[in-house]
């Protein structure tokens, strides 16, 4: 048994009937609290790995996620992504990057921390993984948003439900953020 790869919460799994690359991926959706700390580790690793977050407080960040995704192919993380409990004065601030004028008077969850290795990329890893994830929260009545200056991010949110808003802004890591929300009373 690898104990890299926990068995347990297992979504989506199909080693058979499936000719194509995901057919032998695992996908597993935990909560951080559930993830052994060689997963937290590489999850931390793969994040890093992109080069889009700062490093400022991450392992705390990403253990006050609500839930954490994983794609492997073999014994090999290949993909993550999460869903986010981010501040309320980080969604400020996101609001006032994009020029977003309105209260803040709703549960808010961000979807985000997706990366997956260049090796095995437009293979449909990222898409799996949030679908899963969007799945796991259609219970939250409230806001679910996203940044992204990435267009096939971007392509994926509009065709789950999310609208753009605000306009395009500078982040820190990429230029040309665009925010998105899916507003679900």
């Amino acid at each position: 048994m690898n104990h890299n790869i926990s068995t347990g919460l297992v979504f989506y799994q199909d080693y058979n009937d499936q000719p194509n690359f995901l057919g032998n991926c695992y996908f597993e959706i935990k909560r951080p609290c559930d993830c052994s700390m060689i997963q937290l580790h590489h999850f931390y690793l793969l994040l890093r790995k992109g080069n889009k977050v700062s490093p400022v407080d991450l392992p705390l960040k990403i253990f006050n996620a609500a839930f954490l995704a994983f794609c492997y192919n073999g014994k090999k993380l290949v993909g993550i992504s999460a869903i986010k409990r981010p501040t309320i004065s980080y969604l400020q601030e996101v609001y006032k990057k994009a020029g977003i004028i309105t209260n803040i008077d709703k549960p808010f969850l961000e979807i985000g921390y997706s990366f997956t290795r260049e090796s095995v990329r437009k293979k449909g890893i990222s898409s799996t993984l949030k679908r899963m994830l969007l799945k796991k929260i259609s219970y939250h009545h409230g806001i679910v948003f996203s940044t992204t200056a990435t267009p096939s991010s971007q392509r994926f949110l509009v065709a789950n439900g999310f609208r753009a808003k605000g306009n395009p802004y500078q982040g820190n890591f990429d230029n040309n953020i665009i925010y998105f929300e899916r507003n679900k009373c």
